[in-house]
């Protein structure tokens, strides 16, 4: 089994900090090799004083929504307070980590770009860098492994919130390896120290870590939903449903003008490697679509070696475009930018979408993109 960052905290840093007071950026599924909680270890420990904890989206206790705006809250059980970095801020503020001595930064990640746990984390590294406060990183796997980079790398003018930093939608990294590219990169002068897993390799997945899938926010309960995620996510801008609101988020697609046959053959056509749709149909409870009968595909992963997430979502998005073309609709601009193009990180694929280019090509530059960005980080790796 692999030692996680919490876990090498105590047992290498602990001594230097023995009455220190802390401030913790995590949530529950932030677990040990026993299921405790980080924020029970930090709360409990008798040389730690915890005094405040910071929460990304979703809160602290994993209940909220997708795009659910989080309120300050005092701790149940602590009673210290709970800011919320997914609400009315995005930011701490200087008073809140006023008298820390250090921040310690432990949350499960999932190794695409607009999962925003990595907004508050950069939101973090800049508010401590302000406030001179020393960073602890506790860090944790890539769930869906350190060797694939994917999809577009984010271009100027597409900055927001589910997506901050110009990297691909896969990114590679863990969140120890992308708290030192954020601070290289925002030439951040933040006292920063990652604490590394030991035991993780690059071509690892999360079920061989030897540790237990705990579901990392509310439509992520299993590896294989991370595993579909960076592709897949694509149809949040789009009025298609990707499935929220079943037991199958991500991996189940559909509309109820869909009509799976012909979009299944098209799609295997295509000769897409490990992967293969099977038709669905289902009605979500919520979000689009509520109550209504959908009927779509599931995308299962049939080698995820050579499943790319990006690629399967594109070529979906194409083909229910030829079959549907005055269906399919993007979902409408909010002060001037297509959400599509936010996830995406450009407006590319919705261009090549409406105006039927081949999106091979369009692939083809990505990739290779991707590729000149893990060239020009690889020498900063921390695991091999």
């Amino acid at each position: 089994m692999i030692r996680i960052g919490i876990e090498g905290f105590f047992e290498e840093y602990l001594d230097q900090f023995r009455g220190a007071k802390v401030g913790l950026l995590s949530h529950l599924p932030a677990v040990d090799s026993q299921f405790v909680t980080s924020v029970d270890l930090v709360a409990t420990h008798p040389d730690l004083h915890l005094k405040a904890l910071f929460t990304p989206e979703h809160g602290l206790f994993g209940v909220a929504q997708a795009g659910e705006q989080i309120v300050d809250e005092i701790h149940p059980r602590y009673k210290v307070p709970i800011f919320s970095l997914y609400g009315t801020r995005e930011k701490p503020t200087a008073k809140m980590l006023a008298g820390l001595d250090l921040l310690l930064i432990d949350f499960q990640d999932v190794g695409a770009r607009f999962y925003t746990y990595i907004s508050a984390l950069g939101y973090m590294l800049e508010a401590a860098a302000e406030a001179g406060v020393p960073v602890f990183v506790l860090d944790r796997p890539n769930p869906i492994g350190g060797r694939l980079f994917e999809g577009p790398v984010l271009a100027p003018g597409y900055v927001s919130y589910v997506g901050k930093y110009p990297i691909p939608i896969r990114f590679g990294m863990t969140i120890g390896e992308l708290s030192l590219w954020i601070a290289k990169q925002e030439q951040l002068s933040v006292c920063l120290i990652i604490v590394p897993i030991e035991g993780w390799q690059r071509s690892m997945w999360f079920d061989q870590t030897g540790r237990d899938w705990v579901p990392t926010s509310p439509n992520m309960p299993t590896l294989s939903t991370a595993t579909v995620y960076p592709g897949m996510t694509l149809f949040e801008g789009t009025n298609v449903t990707e499935g929220r609101g079943t037991t199958r988020p991500f991996e189940f697609f559909g509309a109820p003008w869909i009509e799976p046959s012909e979009l299944i053959t098209r799609f295997h056509e295509r000769g897409l490697p490990g992967v293969r749709l099977r038709e669905v149909s289902f009605v979500p409870t919520f979000s689009k679509y509520k109550d209504e009968v959908c009927r779509g595909a599931q995308v299962h992963v049939t080698d995820r070696e050579q499943f790319r997430p990006v690629r399967t979502a594109v070529h979906l998005l194409e083909v229910i475009k030829e079959l549907y073309p005055e269906l399919l609709r993007w979902t409408d601009p909010v002060r001037g930018r297509h959400f599509i193009d936010l996830l995406c990180g450009t407006d590319e694929l919705r261009l090549a979408i409406d105006g039927g280019q081949d999106i091979t090509t369009l692939y083809e530059k990505w990739e290779t993109e991707a590729e000149a960005f893990r060239s020009s980080i690889s020498s900063n790796f921390l695991y091999s």
